[in-house]
């Protein structure tokens, strides 16, 4: 099944990738290279979910992103020369993570390949701890501050930052120029540090799409993965 066809190489960001219709495959078929999933640990559980009180049983980590993940691999459906599974994790951090490592752990195929990465958002441990992690496990920063212990800093896949703490752009009319220049700014600054950037909470519009990518931020960020995917690929083709 289809919903796109998208050639561009552009890396786009499924946020909140669980609300869609079919978690996971749809944004796989558009040709999205990063994926977005809440995950809450509850009852020895891994659910994906924003909050306690939203739960539903049958939706968590395994069967909606490790298990199709799997089996992609095993299909040879890889349709980006990398992709990333965000986990914003929702709960504390430390036995969190314990039971996602645990879990990941009984997915050696995701394991073993080096361009699939499994990267830590929401509740993180210290940056000190990071190296005490296991290698496919890396790290969302969230500052535009590096870190000094270069092995720390190794294990940072990229660095999020929240789009409206630096703007109000509804993404409806051009940004004017002195607002373009502080927004590209701040990319140039993430990529001066040597890393991917997002902004999440970005306008879901066509114009800020356009505009993001002329920026050259690294990761789009969507709600609506069949839309951007069909006009990225139309600006591909320009």
């Amino acid at each position: 099944m289809s919903w796109c066809q998208n050639d561009i190489k552009v890396k786009m960001h499924s946020h909140n990738d669980y609300h869609q219709n079919i978690p996971f495959w749809k944004a796989l078929s558009c040709g999205f290279g990063s994926v977005e999933a809440d995950v809450l640990l509850k009852n020895d559980t891994l659910f994906v979910t924003h909050g306690a009180s939203e739960i539903i049983s049958n939706r968590h980590i395994e069967n909606l992103y490790l298990q199709p993940i799997q089996k992609m691999i095993r299909l040879g459906m890889e349709v980006n020369p990398t992709l990333q599974l965000l986990v914003d994790i929702k709960s504390e951090a430390q036995p969190t993570l314990a039971k996602l490592i645990a879990v990941v752990e009984k997915y050696p195929e995701i394991i073993k390949k080096k361009n699939i990465s499994i990267v830590i958002s929401g509740n993180r441990p210290e940056v000190s701890q990071y190296v005490e992690f296991p290698d496919f496990i890396f790290f969302d920063h969230q500052s535009l501050e590096g870190v000094a212990d270069e092995i720390a800093w190794d294990k940072v896949a990229l660095i999020s930052l929240n789009f409206k703490k630096y703007s109000r752009w509804d993404g409806r009319q051009p940004l004017t120029e002195e607002e373009y220049k502080k927004i590209k700014s701040i990319i140039d600054k993430a990529h001066s540090l040597g890393k991917s950037f997002r902004f999440w909470g970005i306008p879901d519009t066509p114009m800020s799409w356009e505009t993001f990518y002329a920026m050259g931020l690294d990761f789009i960020n969507t709600d609506d993965p069949v839309g951007l995917s069909i006009f990225m690929d139309k600006i591909s083709k320009r």
